[in-house]
């Protein structure tokens, strides 16, 4: 039997997409395995995800099950340490999809060059068809180098290479942002620039939009009809950790994601800050013994996009908190926001909620669907959604 597999790479948005992609497969009436950032379903079962990208080993059981459930389809997000590590090199990809690269991960790659090669070797071992972000520059370049062995004759003539743009109108799939709320997205999509119409995702920012277009033009390219496509984009209401609106009694506007990178924290207090109509109060903070450089980048983001910083921890892992928050305010005294340090990351967020109005936005960054925090070679349960509900129920 053979598994079809959707491998989705780049920095942000490959958990949004891969999500986005079940609900359109399944619509379509597929069963879908999903290994990913977040959790990793192979039908009946459901494994913690401890590598968004699992060993060769666990990716062998993983195909064996598919296959002993009758599962003809696998999603997997692939992670530059995957591919850098050949985790995928007993895996045949049939599409695949690039999302974006920006900083991130240079504690293991050194260099953005050696980051991109990384994250290009999926698309060398791809079977059918790819879909590449053009506007990002990163996407660019390996668009036009996929495309230049492809004439040289490395890459196969019938694998169908492919672009998607929000800003090129010739790119195969072109989309326009119509509407952009708090409800969600209003996108038109084109399609070898033929316009699909208005179709309606509901998850606020340009960045779903983004992965939205990704996930509509590789089921596109295994061969989905419209409908299924546009109906499987509409049931998405969340991914948990991105962008996920923390509920609750007291109204207090509070959501919690992923973003951990420059860009996606950039990208998450660019749409929080459209949607806010009082205050933008920002709770981040970074991890330890990884990228150090990103640390001062991810405090000047946070002062120009915020009105208010709560500085704390993220997962320092061997590392003093102290340490890690000095060098994040380094960028943040660049910017005129106010801000104040709290390591611990309770107290930091009772910190927003204790000073919310009506009409502020909490935005808590960097840990997302985490279930846990890594501190000094320990696994101590934390969890984002959990404390910031505790928190508020507390409050009078």
């Amino acid at each position: 039997m053979t598994i079809e597999v959707f491998g989705i790479t780049g920095t942000n948005g490959k958990t949004t997409v891969s999500y986005m992609l079940k609900s359109i497969l399944e619509e379509a009436g597929r069963e879908c395995g999903l290994v990913g950032t977040i959790t990793h379903i192979i039908g009946k079962h459901q494994y913690d995800a401890l590598n968004t990208t699992p060993s060769k080993e666990v990716l062998k059981k993983y195909f064996q099950e598919l296959e002993e459930q009758g599962i003809e389809t696998c999603i997997m997000e692939v992670s530059s340490h995957g591919l850098d590590q050949g985790r995928i090199d007993n895996v045949d990809v049939h599409y695949s999809g690039f999302t974006n690269l920006t900083q991130d991960h240079l504690d293991y790659h050194i260099t953005m060059e050696n980051y991109f090669n990384a994250k290009a070797k999926l698309f060398h071992k791809t079977e059918k068809g790819m879909c590449i972000n053009i506007d990002d520059s990163y996407g660019k370049r390996l668009y036009d180098k996929i495309k230049a062995e492809q004439i040289m004759g490395s890459i196969k003539p019938e694998i169908r290479i492919q672009s998607f743009s929000f800003k090129d109108p010739e790119a195969d799939y072109f989309g326009r942002i119509v509407e952009n709320s708090i409800h969600g997205i209003l996108m038109e999509p084109f399609e070898a620039g033929e316009s699909w119409g208005k179709i309606q995702i509901d998850l606020p920012g340009k960045t779903t939009a983004y992965n939205g277009l990704l996930a509509l033009a590789m089921s596109r390219q295994a061969g989905v009809e419209r409908k299924f496509v546009i109906e499987g984009l509409k049931k998405i209401k969340g991914v948990p950790g991105r962008f996920q609106k923390v509920e609750n009694q007291q109204n207090i506007d509070a959501v919690i994601d992923f973003a951990h990178t420059p860009d996606a924290l950039e990208n998450l207090l660019r749409v929080a800050g459209e949607l806010k109509k009082g205050r933008l109060i920002c709770v981040f903070g970074c991890g330890g013994n990884r990228d150090k450089e990103k640390r001062s980048i991810m405090g000047r983001i946070a002062g120009k996009h915020s009105d208010f910083c709560i500085i704390t921890s993220d997962n320092p892992r061997f590392e003093e908190p102290e340490a890690i928050t000095e060098e994040i305010e380094k960028g943040m005294t660049e910017t005129n926001c106010e801000y104040i340090v709290e390591v611990d990351r309770r107290e930091a967020i009772k910190k927003a909620v204790e000073m919310y109005a009506e009409g502020d936005l909490i935005v808590i960054a960097g840990k997302g669907h985490e279930k846990y925090q890594l501190i000094s070679g320990k696994k101590l349960p934390f969890d984002d959604e959990s404390v910031v509900k505790e928190i508020i129920n507390m409050r009078e």
